[in-house]
């Protein structure tokens, strides 16, 4: 039985590391399995921990006490899209010059000149995801 987050709940995913604090990532998703998939491939990560917001609304709550490492925004949000939030996530504290990357399930969504330094395609790439993540939280 697959477990799914339900809407409006915040869904806090957190691989504890022995040592360090996790960097935090934050991502915008409101499809449940899209949220287990990046779940499981933050469990090959125990340095990073997954907070997740179904919504912008709640992207812009969490973002008030939240300082992640990266964001990752879906691009078709129930109530906004993602190249519209991230401006206003980026008007956080905190929050200027974050790595964006856009997820979508819309490999030719343009990215340039929206903020986002890259797209992530729908369905992932688990091992490009990973090597991804790697890279653009230790920048």
């Amino acid at each position: 039985m697959l477990c799914r987050p339900a809407l409006g709940d915040v869904v806090e995913f957190a691989v504890q590391r022995e040592s360090a604090e996790p960097k935090v990532v934050l991502y915008v998703e409101d499809d449940p399995v899209n949220v287990l998939l990046m779940q499981a491939i933050f469990e090959q990560r125990p340095g990073l921990s997954l907070v997740v917001a179904l919504d912008g609304q709640q992207a812009l709550e969490i973002a008030s006490t939240l300082r992640p490492s990266l964001l990752l925004l879906d691009m078709r949000l129930p109530d906004c899209n993602g190249a519209d939030l991230l401006p206003m996530l980026q008007r956080q504290p905190g929050y200027t010059g974050l790595n964006a990357v856009a997820v979508t399930a819309e490999p030719h969504h343009p990215v340039a000149r929206t903020g986002f330094c890259e797209l992530w395609a729908k369905p992932l790439n688990i091992a490009h995801t990973l090597a991804r993540l790697d890279q653009l939280v230790a920048s």
